[in-house]
């Protein structure tokens, strides 16, 4: 699956963890209330943590109707107490058919604001790394983006950036006791103005010198909502990145000025590590092979064998990108019948022959035109001298007729003076394919020769691996899976979690077993719903850790970052006559903290531990609500 069907998933899961833990927690359920009840409340209170979790009431509301059936012969008021923030209460369809059934059932309800007004928030909403390359040794960017959630700007914003790095030989004589990891704080990045809602996103250069999974914090100063303000990422920094090469020329030229592209010399370290094959490799290799590959560049290549491109259709499919260079020795029957295939294969466009460009009208008109696009950002500027430079003597044309498809993802990213495709973009699967329609080797024209060449191809490397190399966004509540091969690791596990305090970690052992008696794997996870009931262990933001286990009495230890839901930093109240409008048919009364008064106990017939039950029952709906009850002031840093 995708990276972003993966981050979709995960936050599919964190909900739905959220709403288990609500209907599975009851802190008080037929208290007596009498003259020690209140010292019987705060210790209950003292005990309670709040959770980062994203929860919404239906959950809570669902605890409230069950305790209403139970009791039909009584009158009962619901007290729903909520800090009433408008992405949650906006649109309350789902919560206001539970308010209509309550009401049905004979119960009142009552909506208590536990917010007096709408507290300034900033909060880090993004923090990934940027689709350059990624390798062990060479400078990374990552992308950093603060939101205002506040109705003023916000001035002089300082954000703090830490990295915290593992070398690979003490991780790999550590035990699951041990604390790794060297942290280093980076220089203070500064933000001048975040305007009200606006978000500012800064690049940060982080840089490790050896493979491993990395970790990158990012922090802001304490404001409203604590959770928020720091975000954690791990990114993994394999060693180098692998792409595979096919020369169709019996001379190489083509893939020596790739490789000397892409591997400069000593002083220069691109992370990009150039396999040179023949044709007959895709044909021969299996897709497990194949995917150890980031890139394969097909270089003038004549034609492929048809389990050749079987292979590569499965390989950009699963994510891999492709680059093609066309020359003197491309068949252009294979190109169009084979890999274009009436448009459903890998070839963005179709072809007809080979064509010499015709001389310029005018000296100051260029060769090569080239889009908004990540491989051309760094010549953006028309007039960029170096993109000028670049002469075009020979290329393949496209039918004349032929234009991308409207609904298509592909599209032309450079072309010619005359207004022919040089380099055509579309997606196939997960995977990217990128298409030129002249040499890569100054044989058809001289990019190669050009300053400009060495920039475009990190470029174009950088643009395609993008898709196998997507961070993986998890939030709070999202379970920690591990499926491990079972003839490479034992059953035993241990998670590390992040602690209640800063710094504090939870040790969590869990055996893990076989789906099946025939299955090779070994599975385990914590912090899923087993059974109706979710386990907490990942309630909490932060690097978690797995120590698997090795079959040789070792351990290989992966890293997992879980961060709150961004959107939970919001702070606009919902409008409580709009609420009150949108809650029809249901009537509930509305009322903030401050002027609520407890009903009195002369109504006949009504239970006053009913009443409690109903309002702790509510509170549940967001930890920010939880502090307000005790002394009915904002929450001090913590997220519904």
């Amino acid at each position: 699956a995708s990276a972003k069907s993966k981050s979709k998933s995960n936050a599919a899961d964190a909900k739905a963890k959220a709403e288990a833990l609500m209907a599975q927690v009851a802190d008080l359920s037929n208290e007596l209330v009498d003259s020690s009840f209140d010292v019987t409340l705060e210790e209950k209170r003292n005990g309670m943590e709040v959770t980062q979790l994203s929860a919404g009431p239906q959950a809570a509301l669902g605890l409230v109707r069950q305790l209403i059936d139970e009791h039909p012969q009584e009158r009962s008021i619901v007290y729903l107490l909520s800090d009433f923030r408008a992405p949650d209460w906006e649109n309350p369809a789902a919560v206001r058919n539970q308010l209509r059934e309550i009401e049905k059932a004979g119960a009142r309800v009552q909506l208590i604001s536990a917010v007096r007004n709408e507290q300034p928030n900033l909060g880090i909403v993004e923090l990934a790394p940027t689709e350059d390359t990624r390798a062990a040794g060479v400078p990374l960017f990552m992308n950093v983006s603060v939101k205002n959630f506040g109705k003023q700007a916000v001035n002089k914003v300082q954000l703090t950036i830490k990295t915290t790095y593992f070398d690979p030989a003490e991780t790999a004589a550590a035990t699951p006791d041990a604390t790794l990891g060297k942290p280093e704080a980076l220089p203070t990045e500064f933000i001048d103005t975040i305007g009200p809602g606006e978000t500012v996103t800064r690049r940060v250069q982080v840089y490790f010198p050896e493979p491993g999974e990395h970790v990158v914090t990012a922090e802001l100063p304490d404001d409203a909502i604590a959770a928020d303000n720091r975000r954690w990422a791990v990114v993994d920094f394999p060693e180098g990145e692998r792409v595979l090469v096919v020369d169709g020329d019996v001379a190489q030229a083509n893939s020596y000025y790739l490789q000397a592209a892409f591997q400069p010399g000593q002083r220069a370290n691109t992370g990009i590590r150039p396999d040179v094959q023949p044709a007959s490799f895709l044909r021969d290799t299996t897709p497990e092979a194949l995917a150890q590959y980031r890139v394969v560049y097909l270089l003038d290549v004549p034609r492929l064998d048809d389990r050749a491109v079987e292979n590569l259709e499965t390989f950009v499919r699963g994510g891999g990108g492709l680059a093609v260079f066309l020359g003197p020795d491309a068949n252009i029957s294979f190109y169009n019948g084979r890999l274009y295939n009436e448009g459903n294969g890998l070839m963005p466009m179709p072809l007809t022959s080979d064509d010499l460009l015709e001389p310029p009208l005018s000296e100051d008109s260029p060769d090569v035109v080239v889009m908004d696009h990540p491989l051309f950002s760094a010549f953006a500027d028309e007039r960029n001298p170096l993109i000028r430079l670049v002469t075009v003597e020979r290329y393949f044309r496209t039918a004349e007729t032929w234009e991308p498809a409207e609904q298509s993802t592909t599209q032309v990213i450079a072309s010619l003076r005359n207004r022919q495709p040089l380099a055509v973009e579309s997606t196939f699967g997960e995977g990217r394919v990128v298409a030129f329609t002249s040499t890569l080797a100054p044989q058809w024209n001289n990019w190669a020769t050009n300053p400009s060449f060495v920039v475009v191809l990190l470029n174009l490397q950088s643009y395609l691996a993008a898709s196998g190399r997507a961070v993986e966004q998890r939030m709070v509540g999202t379970p920690v899976e591990l499926q491990m091969p079972a003839d490479k690791y034992r059953p035993e596990v241990t998670f590390i979690a992040p602690g209640a305090a800063n710094a504090t970690r939870v040790r969590i052992d869990a055996t893990a077993a076989k789906p099946e008696a025939d299955s090779p794997f070994y599975v385990t996870s914590i912090g899923r719903i087993t059974a109706g009931q979710a386990g907490s262990e990942t309630n909490r933001s932060g690097v978690y850790e797995a120590w698997e286990s090795t079959a040789a009495g070792g351990y290989d230890v992966r890293r997992f970052a879980l961060n709150v839901e961004p959107t939970e930093g919001e702070v606009a109240l919902a409008d409580p006559q709009r609420l009150l409008s949108r809650l029809d048919p249901v009537k509930p009364v509305f009322r903030s903290a401050d002027e609520f008064e407890a009903e009195t106990s002369d109504e006949g017939g009504f239970n006053i531990s009913l009443l409690v039950m109903s309002m702790l029952v509510g509170l549940l709906i967001g930890e920010q609500a939880l502090a307000y009850f005790a002394s009915y002031h904002p929450a001090r840093g913590a997220v519904r």
